[in-house]
């Protein structure tokens, strides 16, 4: 396939990235490069508007054409933080389309390769992550921050949600901004990097600014929403 020349921007979501690989689908051109906003300023590029349809039906194709392993490998490549990775995701799907099942087990092509040792990584990672966790009880909330290579607070959400000890619990990863909460029934995955609230480099501040309120948003549902909560998804791995 060849490359177009434009440049994409997208809102860091897999469901974003996934809209972003069917608009270069659909015009038959691999995108000069895919960039999350929040590593967007100053460069050009088109903004594109998450389309959850059509990335739900990119990941739907995937499984149908591909298999299931692909589209696990898929989301867990996503996480990593390989290297431009969505330009090497775009072609491990394009591959994935052209090709079927067998790209799993074509350990000779360069992507699957980088895609393998990378998701791998991931994995060994996350396990290390979960198994050190150590949490802070202050006033019925329990915290932790951590600060992962990987993304890997989707790998880990179940069994950190899965605690009974405790009503509200609280792990918040730092380099990625993102904020796992269970407060009663609600529960939410978000990144919060557009919110005022001051570094935070461990639980004690990660108990603050909760208190503070400054990461506070509407109750609506089953989850606590606002415009960058990380949709459902980002939890076909966990």
């Amino acid at each position: 396939m060849k490359e177009q020349q434009y440049s994409y921007i997208y809102d860091g979501t897999f469901e974003g990235f996934l809209t972003v690989a069917v608009i270069c689908l659909r015009q038959h051109r691999a995108p000069a490069s895919v960039i999350p906003y929040y590593l967007a300023e100053g460069s050009g590029g088109i903004m594109v508007k998450t389309n959850p349809s059509d990335a739900e039906h990119l990941y739907s194709v995937l499984g149908s054409v591909a298999d299931a392993q692909v589209q696990q490998n898929c989301l867990d490549y996503f996480l990593t933080c390989a290297c431009r990775k969505e330009i090497t995701l775009f072609a491990y799907i394009y591959k994935a389309l052209v090709t079927g099942p067998l790209i799993s087990e074509d350990y000779s092509d360069p992507t699957v390769k980088l895609v393998r040792q990378a998701v791998l990584d991931l994995y060994r990672e996350a396990q290390s992550v979960q198994t050190d966790l150590c949490f802070t009880e202050e006033g019925g909330l329990s915290a932790a921050v951590i600060d992962p290579k990987n993304s890997v607070l989707p790998l880990i959400r179940n069994q950190v949600l899965r605690r009974e000890d405790v009503e509200d619990v609280a792990l918040y990863d730092r380099r990625h901004c993102l904020l796992l909460r269970r407060k009663g029934e609600l529960v939410s995955l978000a990144d919060i990097r557009h919110l005022a609230v001051p570094d935070i480099s461990s639980p004690d501040d990660l108990i603050t600014a909760l208190d503070s309120g400054n990461m506070c948003w509407k109750m609506s549902g089953p989850e606590m929403l606002h415009p960058l909560t990380l949709k459902s998804m980002w939890y076909i791995a966990s």
